[in-house]
């Protein structure tokens, strides 16, 4: 048996996603919250709500004289040899890339 065009969006709705939805007819349409979307695959397009990206840092480490220092990307329960933690960096991620 076939599954239906929007097998996965159906499924994640069920489950409490929120669904989205965009008009095909008409190119500059934006996607849309739609609370109960009818699942019409010949006039609209539909997706999964994106979720915002969890924001990514670098964490870091220097010596007593501030003059060695050193980056991970996740936090250190104990300092690095002699290092200690200074701060983070939030990372950006490009959207031209």
């Amino acid at each position: 048996m076939k599954q239906h065009k929007w097998h996965k969006e159906i499924k994640a709705w069920a489950d409490g996603a929120e669904i989205e939805a965009k008009w095909l007819a008409d190119k500059n349409t934006e996607w849309e919250y739609v609370e109960i979307p009818n699942w019409d695959a010949t006039h609209w397009e539909y997706r999964i709500k994106p979720q915002p990206k969890e924001s990514q840092y670098l964490y870091v480490y220097y010596d007593a004289d501030k003059t060695d220092f050193e980056f991970w990307d996740k936090t250190l329960d104990k300092p690095i040899g002699n290092k200690d933690y200074m701060g983070k960096i939030k990372l950006e991620e490009n959207e031209d890339a």
